[in-house]
């Protein structure tokens, strides 16, 4: 008679195949399990309220840095320009000292504007003897 069948050999083969399998994706979840945890005591540290808190301040210190030296570096090469002073001689008009000052591509009505803003005046009344500051384009 025969030590072992046909049935019970292939039996036998897939038994122990299926039981380390098992074993093997059992131990693979284990692992799985353990990194999980080694990488959530960082995070569970970096999520307390204090470390929270540090970290918003950094952020915004940073972001406010950034912000100013954009700022500073951005700034107009227009306004770097001296302004014109100009003192009004009797006669003399916004319009006139507009129609000699300002570039050549502005309109007048929108220089006059700027010489308003520029020395400061609340309407268009000028008097001999004013100094007024021209803007500078």
């Amino acid at each position: 008679m025969l030590k072992y069948s046909t049935y019970r050999s292939i039996y036998d083969e897939v038994h122990e195949d299926h039981t380390a399998r098992a074993r093997s994706a059992y131990n693979d979840r284990l692992d799985m399990k353990n990194l999980l945890f080694s990488l959530a005591a960082p995070c569970r540290r970096l999520l307390r309220q204090d470390t929270i808190v540090k970290l918003a301040l950094i952020f915004l210190l940073v972001i406010s840095g950034f912000t100013v030296v954009g700022n500073v570096f951005a700034g107009s090469v227009l306004s770097s320009k001296q302004e014109k002073r100009v003192v009004v001689e009797r006669g003399d008009t916004l319009w006139s000292i507009a129609l000699k000052n300002k570039p050549a591509h502005m309109k007048t009505a929108v220089y006059i504007e700027g010489i308003k803003r520029t020395s400061g005046l609340e309407n268009s009344n000028i008097q001999a003897g004013d100094v007024l500051s021209l803007p500078a384009y």
